[in-house]
């Protein structure tokens, strides 16, 4: 994948450039139908300075997602959002962005999908980890902490990445409903495991 480190403003914005219009794109035609020069003509750029910040098409279609997904990350950080009110940000977005979603999902596959998810979501569990910490006056291990942050965030990605493959088959309200009513009572009852153990 292209590498994001000291992108300059011009760069940063030819590269999101071309995202919007892969995202526009692909809400007529199959992103296999998508190619190269689509993309270029839709910027009015040329192929060069395509494959200047992209290898092909997949490593755009990665970049795209990825940004999407730091948005909607940045909309539930900024509002301080609990897990549960944060699976709501991320399950309205897939419900209004479902051709992108289930694009990423065929194009790219669940490995790179829990790739980009994965540093946005552990961070949200390991603040939920130490806010209960607080709470109840504990201070968890850093092994614990880092232990329990990867097994939850392994959980909320399959989660994420079983709503948008399914995306329809379920109610949405059942399925937060199902998945606040597990999520919750599960953390609580390992971290309280934890503090009698001395985690």
């Amino acid at each position: 994948m292209s590498n994001n480190d000291g992108m300059n403003d011009n760069t940063s914005e030819t590269k999101l450039m071309m995202a919007q219009a892969l995202k526009k794109l692909i809400k007529d035609r199959p992103f296999s139908k998508v190619t190269v020069q689509d993309i270029v003509n839709e910027c009015n750029i040329n192929r060069n300075t395509f494959y200047y910040h992209f290898e092909s098409n997949y490593d755009l279609l990665y970049f795209a997602y990825a940004q999407e997904v730091k948005k909607v990350a940045d909309s539930f950080q900024k509002a301080n959002a609990s897990i549960p009110q944060a699976m709501d940000f991320v399950l309205d977005y897939i419900d209004q962005n479902i051709p992108l979603c289930q694009c990423a999902y065929d194009s790219l596959g669940e490995t790179q999908l829990k790739t980009i998810f994965e540093k946005d979501l552990y961070e949200m569990v390991r603040a939920t980890i130490e806010y209960f910490g607080d709470e109840n006056s504990v201070k968890f291990t850093e092994d614990f902490k880092t232990y329990i942050g990867f097994s939850y965030t392994e959980l909320l990605s399959s989660q994420i990445i079983w709503y948008i493959k399914h995306n329809g088959e379920m109610d949405k309200e059942i399925f937060k409903k199902y998945f606040q009513t597990f999520f919750t009572a599960t953390l609580k009852s390992v971290m309280e495991e934890a503090i009698k153990k001395g985690f």
